[in-house]
């Protein structure tokens, strides 16, 4: 097993599998793999500690998570805990999760589902949200929890497809801060994108056009030679390239010889890019940047994940906080979330980020 297909649940599987098998001498290929599994790396435990500090920032009565955008930060500790393998009713944290999800849901009845109106989180903070509730739906130990979740995503995928830039030009099909079709931007527009994907993964309705819509908006922002851009083409940096190679294989744009072009020119990067401490915007893009070097195979992530993997551990407290970057992003969840994500990227247990 390798370290970036390594299972956060290692402990857990190796149970399930121990049950499943008959019982076998100790020097069996099946025993040298059950204790492969269990042992703990380092990574593996920056991500215990990790969630450790997570759900010590849940509220325990609303069960959302501590910071001045609640329904961000709860959406990011819920996919922090999902990316670990998580779920209600088959692992420890799973109540933490259900209790996460349900207060997200209960969100969406206010503000005509708007989950973003909280501070500047705006569509950043809904697309978040609504991919975390997307990911969660169908996972949920109860039915009538199943059911609430899925009424939370029609909400909030109304409020996205409402939002879509449908003006005639490079701009369309994409999505800017507020939730008004009035302008767009790749990295407004990526969490979107990846709402859309993980709901059509639930079998839920998500119209045709849209899809066709935001992969025209991403081909669009495409700068020749250089890599997918914020806006109008310009303005690419190493989150612009990441978030449009990501958003390109989560929804299948990698057929024609044009859109392989595309996203092999932006992850290019990936295979020599020394991983920063620095930088603007540290953890957001980190997500980006791994979570295309995931996506893009083996040869991406063994390039990248290991020195992304030193530095987020080397900004890890012993409380398990991933500590304030130097620039404005924040700590304590945020950051916590968003590193925890990081590291486990290699776990693939968020379908929407599967190679």
């Amino acid at each position: 097993m390798s370290a970036k297909k390594r299972t956060a649940t290692a402990m857990t599987l190796a149970v399930s599998l121990a049950a499943a098998l008959p019982v076998m001498a100790a020097d069996s290929p099946d025993e040298q793999h059950l204790e492969r599994i269990r042992r703990k790396d380092m990574v593996n435990e920056a991500v215990d500690k990790g969630l450790a500090y997570l759900v010590s920032q849940q509220d325990p009565a609303q069960g959302c998570f501590r910071g001045d955008k609640p329904n961000t930060m709860t959406g990011l500790a819920c996919m922090a805990l999902m990316a670990a393998g998580h779920f209600p009713g088959r692992s420890p944290y799973g109540d933490n999760l259900r209790r996460g999800m349900l207060y997200l849901a209960r969100a969406t009845e206010k503000d005509k589902g708007f989950l973003g109106n909280e501070g500047n989180a705006r569509m950043y903070g809904h697309g978040i949200c609504s991919v975390a509730l997307c990911e969660a739906y169908g996972m949920m130990r109860k039915e009538e929890d199943n059911l609430e979740i899925k009424k939370a995503v029609e909400r909030a995928l109304k409020v996205i497809l409402d939002s879509q830039y449908k003006m005639e030009g490079n701009l369309r099909g994409g999505w800017r801060y507020e939730p008004q079709p009035t302008d767009a931007d790749t990295s407004a527009t990526a969490w979107q994108i990846l709402a859309l994907r993980s709901a059509q993964n639930c079998k839920l309705d998500v119209p045709k056009q849209a899809i066709e819509d935001a992969l025209s908006y991403l081909r669009n922002s495409y700068a020749q030679e250089r890599g997918f851009a914020y806006k109008n083409r310009l303005y690419e940096s190493p989150a612009t390239k990441s978030a449009g190679v990501v958003c390109m294989l989560a929804l299948g744009a990698n057929r024609s010889d044009r859109d392989k072009e595309m996203i092999e020119t932006s992850a290019k990067f990936l295979l020599t890019f020394d991983f920063p401490e620095g930088g603007e915007h540290f953890y957001y893009n980190s997500y980006y940047e791994a979570t295309a070097a995931n996506m893009m195979g083996e040869k991406h992530r063994d390039a990248l994940l290991p020195k992304m993997e030193r530095t987020l551990m080397e900004l890890q407290l012993p409380s398990g906080e991933f500590k304030r970057h130097r620039d404005r992003e924040e700590g304590g969840v945020y950051s916590t979330a968003f590193g925890v994500i990081c590291l486990c990227v290699g776990y693939q247990y968020l379908p929407i980020y599967q190679e």
